[in-house]
C-alpha cells in the first residue's frame, strides 16, 4: 500500500513538472536584455530650455556587476544570467539625456552661464523572475543616486529605486526586455520630475541665456548721403 502511494507521488511531482516547465521558457538560457525598445513619455514642457549636463556614463556601484540578473526554474533556483547587451550604467544615463531633450531641456553647456551638472551612480539594476503555478513574471529592481552641483555653489544629491515587473505565462525573454523597459523609463521619469522641481527651487541655475536679436537697419538708397 505504501509502495503505491509513493508512485502516485512520484507520479504528480512528475506531472507538477511537466506542467510547470513551459512557463519557465528561458530558464536554461542566458537572457539578453538590451536598452530600452519602449518610448519615454515626459511632460515637455518641464525643462522651459534650461540647461542640465550629464556626465556620460554613470558609475556603477552595484552589488552585482557580472551580470544583469538571473532566470529561474520553477523550484526557485538560479540557473542562468540576464546579460545586458550594453552596460546599464550606460545606456541609463542615455535614457536620461534623451528624456531631458524631449522634456524641454537642453543639454548644450553654452547656453547657459551656469548650467546644472549631473552625475549619476547605478546602485542597483538587477532582473529576476516571480515563479508561481500560473505565471512567469520577470522583475527589474533599478537604483540610481543622482548629485546635481553647479558653477555657482548648488550641491543636492538624491536617491531613486523602482521596480518594474511584466506579468507573464511564459518565461519568454521579451518579457526580461519589457520589464527592464519599465523600470528603466520609471526611474528616468522620476529622476526628470526631481531635476526640474531642483531647477524651480533655484530659478538663478541652469538659466539658459537670452536670446539676442540684431536690430534691423534701413539700407541707404543709391545716391543718397
Amino acid at each position: 500500500m505504501n509502495r503505491t502511494i509513493k508512485e502516485v507521488a512520484l507520479i504528480l511531482r512528475r506531472l507538477g513538472f511537466l506542467a510547470l516547465a513551459p512557463l519557465c521558457g528561458c530558464a536554461l538560457n542566458t537572457v539578453h536584455v538590451s536598452p530600452p525598445m519602449t518610448e519615454l513619455t515626459t511632460d515637455a514642457s518641464l525643462g522651459a530650455g534650461r540647461v542640465v549636463l550629464v556626465e556620460l556614463p554613470f558609475k556603477d556601484d552595484r552589488p552585482d556587476r557580472t551580470r544583469c540578473g538571473m532566470t529561474k526554474n520553477s523550484y526557485g533556483m538560479d540557473t542562468a544570467n540576464v546579460d545586458c547587451t550594453v552596460p546599464p550604467k550606460q545606456f541609463v544615463a542615455e535614457q536620461l539625456v534623451h528624456g531631458l531633450r524631449a522634456a524641454g531641456f537642453s543639454v548644450t553647456e553654452a547656453q547657459s552661464a551656469d548650467p546644472l551638472r549631473v552625475e549619476g551612480t547605478l546602485t542597483q539594476f538587477f532582473l529576476e523572475p516571480k515563479v508561481d503555478a500560473f505565471t512567469f513574471t520577470p522583475e527589474a529592481d533599478v537604483g540610481v543616486r543622482l548629485v546635481a552641483t553647479s558653477a555657482s555653489g548648488l550641491r543636492a544629491e538624491r536617491d531613486f529605486y523602482v521596480k518594474g515587473e511584466e506579468v507573464s505565462a511564459i518565461g519568454w525573454e521579451s518579457n526580461f526586455q519589457h520589464a527592464s523597459d519599465k523600470a528603466t523609463n520609471a526611474i528616468v521619469g522620476e529622476m526628470i520630475t526631481a531635476i526640474a522641481e531642483l531647477c524651480n527651487r533655484y530659478p538663478g541655475v541652469a538659466r539658459p541665456r537670452p536670446q539676442t536679436s540684431l536690430a534691423a537697419t534701413p539700407r541707404p538708397q543709391e545716391g543718397s548721403r
